[in-house]
């Protein structure tokens, strides 16, 4: 990483916990979810558990997605909320099949869909490729997400004003978007491969919340993207393992000035998805304020390409297609 880069890093940090500040002042939402029914990807720990309990906690029904067991996670949200309307289904985002077994089960089961929020990600990681052949980390962070919403269309089509969550990151700007390079998998995962990756994921996540709230207005249903700015988890954990110093200094500096409690986090996230206003559509929040996007979001061509290779990387089938 040059000198530059790491100057206009921490510039772009600087500024990114200045507009946190700004956005922490939020209003904690107040409505009833009774009769509503949510899906929460990676629902077994974090950012997702906070968000499937304070889901649940308004009378929601919520369905924990996620690769490891949750009955334990079920059963804490029941006990903490009292709503015994939580039911856990695996959901291993690295295979492309087991999103299909897990869409074909909900649509089967669920009379509809009114929220579904995919929060399920990973930070760092040394694994390079998924069962399918697609780069591990941009297929748990992004591509599994965009696969899952196309085939969770029609219950979502049958709720009233449904919303659609994608979960971004301050790092979303230092990204290397280009089509054929979305899914790369002939390299040697080293760190600056493994926070390039993470950038161009979550770039991607803004992306797809852009296009799907464009595609899928026309059904009443809403997409956003949301950066939780920092966050008390275990996603960035592999940090300790990371070898170069400055980045990583960047990165434990700049969690450990803007972190917060996951429950904070979990509110805004509710916060933006019970939200009606028709402007407030493809938007990316910061918190609970609408942020900036990657100037590079604005180049259409560049939009249409990326989502045409995610659709061939993820094998969508021709009527799974969103017509515009």
């Amino acid at each position: 990483m040059s000198l530059s880069f790491a100057y206009d890093l921490l510039m772009y940090i600087l500024a990114r916990i200045y507009e946190f500040i700004w956005c922490r002042d939020k209003p904690i939402p107040l409505k009833c979810l009774v009769g509503k029914t949510a899906i929460v990807t990676g629902g077994n720990a974090g950012i997702g558990l906070a968000t499937a309990t304070v889901l649940a906690s308004r009378g929601c029904r919520v369905i924990l997605a996620d690769c490891q067991n949750g009955e334990s996670s079920r059963d804490q949200i029941i006990a903490s909320t009292d709503n015994k309307n939580i039911v856990y289904k695996h959901l291993d985002l690295s295979s492309l099949q087991s999103v299909r077994n897990f869409a074909a089960n909900i649509c089967k089961t669920e009379e509809k869909i009114d929220i579904l929020i995919n929060n399920a990600g990973i930070g760092l990681t040394k694994r390079l490729v998924s069962v399918d052949g697609l780069n591990y980390l941009m297929q748990v962070n992004i591509f599994g997400a965009f696969l899952l919403t196309h085939l969770l269309l029609e219950p979502m089509k049958k709720a009233k004003q449904a919303k659609v969550i994608f979960v971004s990151s301050v790092l979303a700007n230092f990204h290397s978007l280009r089509a054929e390079k979305l899914n790369i998998t002939d390299f040697e995962m080293d760190d600056e491969h493994q926070i390039l990756l993470y950038s161009n994921s979550k770039a991607c996540c803004i992306l797809a919340a852009q296009e799907f709230g464009k595609k899928l207005e026309k059904y009443g249903i809403t997409a956003n993207s949301i950066d939780p700015v920092g966050v008390r988890t275990q996603i960035f954990k592999p940090l300790g393992d990371y070898n170069n110093w400055l980045m990583k200094s960047f990165l434990m500096v700049g969690l450990q000035l803007a972190a917060q409690d996951v429950l904070d986090v979990a509110n805004c996230f509710l916060n933006v998805a019970i939200r009606n206003e028709p402007a407030t559509n493809g938007k990316n929040y910061v918190l609970s304020h609408i942020g900036r996007k990657p100037t590079i979001l604005m180049d259409r061509k560049l939009c249409q390409d990326l989502w045409s290779k995610m659709e061939d990387l993820v094998e969508l089938k021709p009527e799974e297609k969103i017509v515009s």
